[in-house]
């Protein structure tokens, strides 16, 4: 009958922050114990930052950002719930801990300046990249971008595997390894930038980033900054526009406008990992590094006055499958295909299969881009060559003709024509117009006879064998 009886439950312990006389009444509190306690059970930290201090709390899996009046409210919560436990709570107590403790946190340095690249906080573990292997989350790596999913080694992605794959065709396997790479907080392993291309419009490319990618990356680790805002194409100075990226893990915007960006310097700068100066409201300007990998959609491709460097980053990627937004037949197809429901559970496992995926693109140096994605930026980079494009639209391509090539004010005065006429406002200055005619190939001569209606008295300087016939004739 003995192993009937339940046991007493265990006496309350008084804390060393509680003072308490013989009666066991609360005499007072010791408020830097109180505060020293708060800090070891919910973790705190203030660090320098720009002349300031910047506030993170220890979530259990990574380290978050809070503002010094959140910070301040997170403490008081915690002082209010130890101060009631032991029926010693009244306002001025609370207020003296939040105010100890929220000094105590202060540290003289700021370890979270340079993030790890080696290891992921998950929620189940800190996955080892090189290592594959999970140890338990700790607050000394000082990471910023927590994961709230379990990663998961032994599982399978079936149904996020066919959904993706019917979106991206040949091109999965490129938005894998760059969903990967999105995990590491730096941009200098590569500096691609992605645009998902949809012409199609309605075939459920966000609803796929609603359903999988924002859950694996975590919402609190992405932003949604358009293209002409981080370049500073939309009259704000790019900055401000690219403040909100620092400490992110990705920029995934995807409904682009259709604008054109001339001065696309931030977007090289951001892609390289470079340090920065930005400046954001009602505070100093201040030099930042960030590491969002900007991925972008739309339904065209954007127009960027794109130069070497970034037209070796831009990536675009075209979305192969059909329109299924009011179409029963193509929604009854692809739930044959694959189960959105399910899908949303193999997050987990997925994680784990883009971060293989991202290690196999490190070892061999580049993505894995698929003849789609090489074509289509192929075809974009030559449309953002606006000199090209001039040339190919209003040049006469007939041997049996020479005309002596137009003078070069001609062809200027032709390439503000065409610029009207395609209602396209580009600041190409002509010292850049002529230095492209010159890498495309074509000669300065001073000839008599050129591209007029008649021969000049004195030679002028003309592209030698240019034939802007068409303008010429209207």
């Amino acid at each position: 009958m003995a192993d009937d009886i339940e046991p007493l439950p265990p006496r309350q312990s008084t804390p060393d922050w509680l003072n308490i006389d013989e009666n066991g009444n609360v005499k007072g509190i010791d408020t830097l114990k109180l505060s020293e306690t708060i800090i070891k059970d919910s973790p705190v930290i203030g660090v320098p930052f720009n002349g300031n201090i910047r506030y993170y709390k220890y979530n259990g899996i990574s380290w978050e950002n809070l503002t010094e009046k959140s910070a301040r409210a997170y403490i008081e919560r915690e002082a209010l719930e130890k101060l009631k436990r032991y029926g010693a709570y009244n306002v001025k107590r609370m207020q003296d801990v939040s105010k100890t403790t929220l000094i105590q946190t202060i540290s003289e340095h700021n370890p979270f300046t340079e993030q790890r690249t080696d290891i992921i906080a998950f929620k189940n573990g800190t996955y080892e990249i090189e290592t594959g292997h999970i140890t338990p989350n700790q607050q000394a790596h000082y990471l910023v971008n927590g994961h709230d999913i379990d990663i998961n080694k032994d599982g399978q992605a079936p149904n996020i595997e066919a959904w993706g794959s019917y979106l991206f065709g040949n091109s999965w396997q490129f938005i894998k390894e760059l969903l990967g790479y999105a995990f590491i907080p730096e941009y200098k392993t590569f500096n691609t930038i992605a645009i998902i291309v949809d012409e199609m419009g309605g075939t459920g490319k966000s609803y796929f980033f609603d359903s999988i990618v924002f859950p694996l990356l975590g919402t609190k680790n992405i932003v949604a900054k358009d293209m002409d805002t981080i370049a500073g194409s939309n009259g704000k100075s790019a900055r401000f526009g690219i403040v909100g990226l620092f400490e992110k893990l990705s920029n995934i915007h995807l409904d682009l406008p259709d604008t054109r960006i001339e001065v696309p310097d931030t977007l090289r700068s951001l892609s390289g990992g470079d340090r920065m100066d930005v400046e954001a409201k009602n505070a100093d300007a201040l030099s930042l590094k960030f590491y969002a990998l900007l991925l972008f959609g739309a339904n065209q491709t954007p127009n960027i006055a794109v130069n070497v460097a970034l037209s070796q980053r831009i990536k675009i990627v075209p979305v192969t499958a059909p329109r299924a937004r009011e179409r029963p037949q193509e929604q009854a197809k692809r739930a044959l295909l694959w189960n959105e429901k399910e899908a949303v559970k193999e997050v987990g496992a997925f994680a784990y299969s883009v971060l293989i995926a991202y290690q196999e693109a490190k070892q061999r140096g580049k993505f894995s881009t698929s003849e789609a994605i090489e074509t289509a930026t192929k075809e974009w980079l030559e449309r953002q060559d606006l000199v090209t494009t001039f040339l190919k639209d209003v040049i006469r391509d007939d041997d049996n003709v020479y005309s002596g090539g137009a003078s070069l004010a001609q062809t200027w005065d032709v390439f503000q024509l065409w610029l009207d006429d395609n209602g396209i406002h580009s600041k190409l200055q002509r010292k850049q117009f002529n230095n492209k005619m010159d890498q495309l190939g074509y000669k300065k001569i001073k000839t008599r006879s050129h591209q007029t209606a008649k021969p000049t008295d004195n030679p002028i300087w003309s592209w030698d064998g240019l034939d802007l016939n068409p303008y010429f004739n209207e």
